[in-house]
């Protein structure tokens, strides 16, 4: 019978656990639920010719129509007439983004939330064997740093669609990261251009 008492305790401690725990797990689910607002997303389908119907927005000066002001340029890289020649989006399209040999550009940061998973957009390849367009692209969060990088061929000249890259996936308990891309040339010395550089926010494939 003495050892009752302690038994009673030890199963209301058990309980309290069990009421603590159950308690953190109804706080913390909301937390993976929320819908994270990166702002206003102006959406189309501008690689359904090619297959893809998901929606993608242009991320910022992704057009290059007035220049490049918010993106790093290095190595003698700049905006030029000519933009890609499908005209996918609506309105102007006279400009693009060029990266000569050894030129780099690097993309504003870019707010990505839970669902906006890859990158797409249209280059323009210099016709050189063994010239390559590298893609590198780098996400941070409160928690890590992650990057994955591509490597485009140049042999074949003229514009096309890139393919879809995958942004790495490391969000935090705020459901955001913050994305951003730097495009360079690699390789046998080649003049590349780049234009409407665009993420698919639905992650629908």
């Amino acid at each position: 019978m003495a050892g009752r008492p302690m038994l009673r305790t030890r199963l209301a401690a058990l309980a309290a656990a069990v009421v603590t725990f159950a308690g953190g797990a109804l706080v913390a689910a909301p937390a993976e639920a929320v819908t994270v607002d990166c702002g206003t997303r102006t959406t189309a389908q501008t690689f359904a010719r090619w297959g893809d119907t998901n929606q993608y927005f242009v991320v910022q000066d992704g057009r290059f129509e007035s220049g490049a002001a918010s993106w790093a340029l290095g190595g003698g890289s700049t905006t030029v007439l000519g933009g890609e020649t499908f005209n996918v989006v609506a309105g102007t399209n006279a400009r693009s983004l060029w990266v000569p040999a050894l030129g780099t550009a690097t993309s504003p940061t870019t707010c990505v939330a839970s669902n906006e998973d890859s990158l797409r957009f249209f280059y323009k390849a210099p016709g050189i064997l063994f010239s390559t367009l590298h893609v590198s692209i780098r996400v941070t969060s409160g928690v890590n740093v992650a990057t994955n990088d591509l490597d485009i061929d140049g042999s074949r000249y003229g514009w096309a669609p890139s393919q879809r890259i995958m942004l790495p996936d490391i969000r935090d308990a705020s459901g955001r990261q913050y994305v951003t891309v730097t495009f360079s040339q690699r390789g046998l010395p080649g003049s590349w251009n780049v234009d409407d550089v665009q993420i698919d926010p639905w992650r629908s494939l």
